[in-house]
């Protein structure tokens, strides 16, 4: 009897340990749906993303950013919105720190992209703001 109430505590440790984990792994934002970002900055006129895979590659680029643990004291340098489909807005914030490497704040989670993922970022940033 024993056993088997081990081998159950066992079971269920482990399928909430697996689900935790991929609940941590999913992607930050869904670019399927999305159809436009929004980005404003103090003293800069606003950048729409509309460009069907610039919105695309800008979220996939934002996926791959790593779980940080901090607090930004800083004003972000941009604010962003993003329209998905059927009127749904999620917003966040967006900081080019002195290593020039971007951290973004979404529902109170840092995540911090590698440095080739900002220039990547920013070039679609500058291709926007030029159109």
């Amino acid at each position: 009897m024993k056993k088997i109430v081990a081998a159950i505590v066992v079971i269920g440790l482990v399928f909430i340990a697996f689900f935790y984990l991929y609940s941590r792994s999913g992607d930050v934002y869904q670019s399927v749906d999305a159809e436009l970002i929004t980005l404003s900055s103090d003293g800069r006129e606003k950048i729409e993303i509309e460009k069907r895979q610039h919105v695309k590659d800008m979220l996939d680029i934002m996926n791959q950013g790593k779980q940080l643990k901090m607090e930004k004291t800083s004003a972000p340098d941009y604010e962003g919105t993003i329209k998905f489909h059927k009127d749904r807005f999620d917003s966040f914030r967006l900081w080019i720190d002195d290593s020039q490497q971007a951290i973004f704040l979404k529902d109170g989670t840092y995540y911090k992209l590698t440095r080739n993922d900002t220039k990547a970022l920013q070039t679609i940033i500058k291709k926007e703001a030029k159109d």
